[in-house]
């Protein structure tokens, strides 16, 4: 039973049943849904790492999957667009990224602000940041994966409850039991893979995990013309009063745009406010106005999803610590799209094998002292 089957898991029912698993996937929202962690039109993939070097071979699997995966479905998931990641030569984004390229080869190119105005005339970049640009890098369509993981599962085989709430589970010593708003459950294995959700299995377990309120935006411009894919890459400004990214305008809602590291934090899930306040926008535009001054920003759209994150910001994939049947994919961190079906296969590898082929060392439970 996959518990949750958003981005994680829907690519991990996806890849039990490809391996001839019955599985069945338990979604308490509709399919490719907006009410978590994985919607919102485009999530970015990137060669440029900066949060742990140790991300790298999960990156080339999951470069390699998404791959596989097009030529499966026949559907375009993955554009290319390149990325530029800007910050202060001390900012834990070039840091990071120099540790990364210094420990992993991977093409890049590194500039200073007058060569990005050369290149890419629409940005204006405070002339002290440093900046990276990433060839590799590109966009995932969000919701197109999610419906294409779970639609080629059902065709692998899986079966899939929807609008179903899970209130409780058990682990017993030779199987698992589910129960929901609609029926029981039984088997032999138990995935946790439900987002924001699933911060309440961690709670015992006291891992200190939060979840964070996170808004992004779309603008448009009288003149966007300069703006739309293959006139701008994806961009990462870190700066004095947040880190910012956006895309290229793809469609009429325009150019997305959001700030990823200030924490909100909020205590429920369930309770998420999904409306617009006033602090929301406020350093958005800000960072508008600066760096691209041009610009014109109408807002047209936002959207509120959460992210859930860890201690150190690192993903949690394990087996549950008490239960050898129970395995846990959760604390994503606001990063972790990108990686989904490599997370799909490393989960049906502790699942089905009881340890996985995969670098996990580092993103497993033990690293968290308390455990």
């Amino acid at each position: 039973i996959v518990l949750g089957v958003g981005g994680m898991g829907s690519a991990t029912l996806y890849t039990l049943a490809r391996r001839g698993v019955k599985v069945c996937g338990i979604e308490q929202f509709g399919v490719a849904h907006d009410r978590g962690s994985s919607h919102g039109q485009t999530r970015i993939i990137r060669k440029a790492y900066f949060e742990h070097p140790d991300y790298m071979p999960l990156l080339n699997r999951a470069y390699e999957l998404w791959d596989a995966f097009e030529k499966e479905t026949g559907q375009e998931l993955l554009v290319s667009t390149g990325l530029m990641l800007a910050g202060k030569a001390n900012s834990p984004t070039i840091q990071g990224l120099e540790v990364c390229y210094s420990e992993h080869a991977q093409p890049h190119e590194r500039m200073n602000a007058s060569e990005a105005k050369k290149r890419f005339p629409q940005f204006k970049l405070p002339k002290e940041l440093e900046i990276f640009y990433d060839p590799l890098a590109g966009f995932l369509h969000v919701e197109r994966c999610v419906q294409q993981h779970i639609e080629m599962a059902v065709t692998h085989g899986a079966t899939l409850h929807t609008h179903e709430k899970v209130t409780s589970w058990q682990a017993h010593p030779e199987h698992v039991t589910v129960q929901t708003d609609r029926r029981e459950l039984m088997a032999e294995k138990l995935i946790i893979t439900a987002g924001a959700w699933a911060i309440r299995e961690l709670v015992p377990l006291n891992i200190d995990c939060q979840i964070w309120r996170k808004v992004v935006f779309w603008f448009t411009s009288p003149d966007m013309s300069q703006y739309r894919l293959n006139h701008i890459p994806i961009f990462y400004v870190e700066l004095d009063y947040g880190s910012f990214y956006g895309f290229p305008v793809i469609d009429e809602s325009g150019l997305k745009v959001a700030e990823h590291t200030k924490p909100r934090p909020i205590g429920d899930p369930d309770k998420l406010n999904r409306d617009l306040v006033a602090e929301d926008q406020r350093d958005v535009l800000r960072f508008l106005r600066i760096v691209l001054p041009e610009f014109r920003s109408k807002l047209t759209d936002f959207s509120v999803c959460m992210y859930t994150v860890t201690p150190d910001e690192n993903f949690i994939l394990d087996i549950h610590p008490e239960h050898e049947n129970v395995v846990i994919a959760a604390g994503f961190s606001g990063h972790g799209f990108k990686f989904a079906p490599v997370i799909g296969e490393i989960m049906s590898e502790l699942t089905i094998d009881g340890s996985t082929t995969h670098p996990v060392e580092f993103l497993r439970l033990r690293r968290f002292q308390s455990i």
